[in-house]
């Protein structure tokens, strides 16, 4: 909290307009209330307090104006209390308020104890200041939240303000707490775009690697950017063995080992059995605590361990579904550090890494899978029954390498002018991701050649190119081209073993790259096919309304979450059962025959078809559009379209129970809509269709057609006419007319007609 006192106003008398000005002219929050606080003494206060508020009441920053403070009275009223003194008095001052200001009377028994901490003085003339009066206003944003509260005292005048005065003091007030949550919001979005980006970034860099620990290093490093911690750490909880082991700690930006622990019942064990986000000390999540009853309070030696005593404690849990992979946590020696959008920020980052450091576990074990296979006939059978590039070619080089007993292998893909090294194990490892030019490397003279090349003597060797020799020195070498129906496609190759290469080395390694060819082939294939199959499978999943395939039984053979959800069940539920049951309840119903009818009617035509079906059990409606399925069956598309019908007949019916005429025209003055209040005006029976000219006197044509005009080009109107009724009869009517405005286009205009007739003969 800071306490400011503003400079002295220069003027001693400012227009509203000028006032209002000056706040929008000051440069920062801070800046705004002092001219506030500068304004409202100029205006005959000689104390001004204005002290903005967190969520807690509690103040963030006081700034006074006037008098200096003393041991009077005004002083120990004008004090700012801390958030829980105002939470108690907030429901008793609103008996005070008069319009936007509190105007505290000091004879009130309750305003000269709580304020002035004294006995009330005698109510005096209504009029004359009292010594125990104060005038009080809450700032309030846009929600209602409390942003600040504003103390006025001691009036130069000796008089409770005027209403013009307090007129003033409530339009400057008003403009200060527009003008604060502006600044608060603006703030918070300037925050949250710096922390998407964050999290943008750390979703990126938790990405580039495949081993966990470096995950877990990528993690705390983000987590240290993104909020403030003096130690991060990433714990790994066993519920089932009661042991904590810490994965990786890093306490004020250097890592510290800890042997495993018990894991108690602490905050990592309370994250790890919830699934829910812990955070201690902060006001709001501890008093959340206290409601719900969990006590006492949580031990926090869990995350700190002997790093020293902490006061703020944020963890969240790592997981991927349902699977716990550990707990990530921060921690502060300061209070009231972290919030709840540090936890949403945590969360996120935690998801991040519980993906990442999932892939890497798959990776690893894949990694250790393949080194259980062999021999060359489990290469064949490998390449037969996996159609996924990655693992193919991972194991085929595990092979290559034991086989051939080379220190290294890599497969390079063809890629326009240059080769790609797409897969590489042992010492060719380091060139993995590197590419090279066709022209000038030995990889890229194979793949032009279609030929197996043997090198025992790299140093003579020419063409080798200069950054694969710096990556990876290479003295011996086989390389056999990756040959295909289309062309060639790339080539593999071994490098350096103890031993000179011969062709017995080349042909097995010939052979092993037509099998790599073939595998590549075909890997591509499925990863298109896998492709196409998992995008129709997202857009099925995530379409917003129902969706479900029938069988020509007409129950459900596949459905999305939203269609499960419209039928009250669960996909697991809803497929096998009648699409009719599950919709609108027993079969023996009208409306499961009419789901029938209309099923078998859309399959017989071979066209799609569309329904409205009403659950007259719940009261639901529902629209339905079936096409007929090219295997048979058919696919229905619903949604439940209750509320948007329901809300178009409340319009239409309180269109119809409004006493003045109601009429829409298009942009050639022809009515498209008129209320029955309408017809009755005109005692017309029908008025659609009818040009606004003919139910007009010629005298007021043109000035009808004027005003009419001028609310098309989008300024509403108000005027008066006459209006012809079909028996002739003129009536004096008071026109309200607008722009029709529909996709951002004036289609037309509105028009609002109240009979007056009566009440200017009167």
């Amino acid at each position: 909290m800071s306490l400011i006192t503003p400079p002295p106003s220069s003027r001693s008398v400012h227009s509203l307009t000028e006032s209002l000005d000056d706040i929008d002219r000051a440069e920062s929050t801070t800046a705004r209330v002092q001219v506030t606080a500068a304004l409202l003494h100029g205006m005959g206060f000689d104390r001004v307090v204005i002290s903005l508020r967190d969520a807690s009441l509690n103040p963030t920053a006081v700034v006074h104006a006037g008098l200096p403070e003393t041991a009077s009275l005004t002083a120990v009223a004008l004090k700012p209390l801390p958030g829980a003194a105002w939470r108690r008095r907030l429901s008793h001052v609103e008996r005070f308020r008069v319009g936007d200001l509190h105007l505290l009377d000091g004879s009130d028994p309750w305003v000269a104890r709580e304020f002035f901490g004294v006995e009330p003085q005698a109510a005096g003339d209504g009029h004359t200041w009292l010594p125990t009066d104060l005038i009080v206003v809450l700032l309030r944003g846009l929600d209602g939240e409390l942003l600040g509260i504003v103390k006025l005292a001691g009036p130069r005048d000796g008089r409770r303000p005027s209403e013009v005065c307090r007129r003033d003091i409530s339009a400057i007030t008003r403009h200060l707490a527009a003008r604060v949550a502006y600044d608060a919001l603006r703030a918070l979005a300037d925050q949250r775009h710096e922390r998407l980006l964050r999290l943008q970034e750390a979703g990126a860099s938790l990405t580039r690697s495949l081993d966990e620990h470096e995950i877990m290093r990528e993690l705390t490093r983000q987590v240290q950017l993104a909020v403030r911690a003096d130690g991060v750490v990433v714990l790994i909880p066993d519920l089932d063995a009661d042991i904590l082991t810490t994965a990786l700690r890093v306490v004020r930006g250097v890592e510290r080992a800890r042997s495993p622990v018990r894991l108690g019942n602490g905050i990592v064990a309370e994250v790890a059995r919830t699934g829910r986000p812990v955070r201690v000390g902060d006001r709001d999540a501890d008093r959340a605590r206290e409601r719900a009853g969990l006590l006492p309070a949580l031990s926090m030696y869990d995350v700190v361990g002997e790093s020293g005593a902490a006061t703020s404690v944020l963890a969240v849990p790592v997981r991927v579904g349902i699977r716990l992979l550990g707990v990530l946590a921060v921690h502060s020696t300061r209070a009231d550090v972290y919030t709840a959008e540090d936890e949403e920020v945590l969360a996120t980052m935690a998801s991040q890494a519980a993906t990442a450091i999932a892939n890497a576990r798959r990776y690893a074990e894949s990694e250790r899978e393949r080194r259980t296979t062999e021999a060359l006939a489990d290469v064949a059978r490998a390449v037969g029954e996996s159609l996924r590039l990655g693992e193919v070619l991972r194991l085929i080089l595990r092979h290559m390498v034991s086989l051939l007993g080379v220190e290294g292998a890599c497969v390079a893909l063809r890629t326009g002018e240059y080769l790609h090294i797409v897969a590489s194990l042992g010492s060719a490892d380091v060139l993995s991701g590197v590419h090279l030019p066709v022209t000038g490397s030995m990889l890229g003279r194979s793949v032009v050649s279609n030929e197996l090349i043997i090198v025992n003597d790299g140093s003579a060797e020419t063409a080798l190119h200069r950054m694969v020799q710096h990556r990876a020195p290479i003295q011996r070498m086989v390389i056999a081209p990756l040959i295909t129906g289309r062309g060639t496609i790339g080539s593999i190759a071994v490098i350096n073993r103890d031993r000179p290469f011969d062709h017995e080395d080349g042909k097995v390694l010939q052979r092993l790259a037509d099998q790599v060819a073939v595998a590549i082939v075909n890997a591509r294939l499925f990863e298109e096919v896998e492709k196409a199959t998992r995008e129709w499978k997202v857009a099925f999943d995530s379409t917003a309304s129902g969706i479900v395939v029938l069988e020509e039984s007409l129950t459900v053979s596949r459905c999305n979450l939203r269609a499960a959800e419209l039928c009250g069940t669960t996909i697991p539920a809803l497929l096998g059962r009648r699409f009719r049951d599950a919709l609108v309840g027993s079969s023996g119903t009208l409306e499961a025959s009419a789901v029938d009818l209309f099923v078998a009617r859309a399959m017989a035509e071979g066209v799609p078809t569309r329904e409205l079906v009403r659950d007259n059990t719940t009261g639901r409606l529902f629209s339905l559009l079936a096409a007929p399925h090219p295997d048979g069956g058919c696919v229905i598309t619903f949604d439940d379209v209750t509320e948007s019908h329901r809300l178009a007949e409340r319009h239409r019916k309180v269109l119809d129970t409004v006493s003045d005429a109601i009429v829409m025209t298009d942009l050639e003055g022809r009515i498209t809509f008129a209320n029955p209040a309408s017809h009755m005006l005109f005692r017309r029976p029908n008025l659609e269709g009818e040009a606004v000219a003919n139910l007009t006197p010629s005298d007021w044509i043109e000035s009808v057609q004027a005003f009419e005009r001028l609310a098309r080009q989008g300024e509403g109107q108000k005027y008066e006419c006459e209006v012809l009724r079909s028996d002739g009869e003129r009536r004096l009517v008071r026109v309200s007319s607008a722009p029709l405005f529909e996709l951002g286009q004036v289609t037309g205009t509105v028009a609002c007609l109240h009979d007056i007739t009566q009440q200017r003969a009167d």
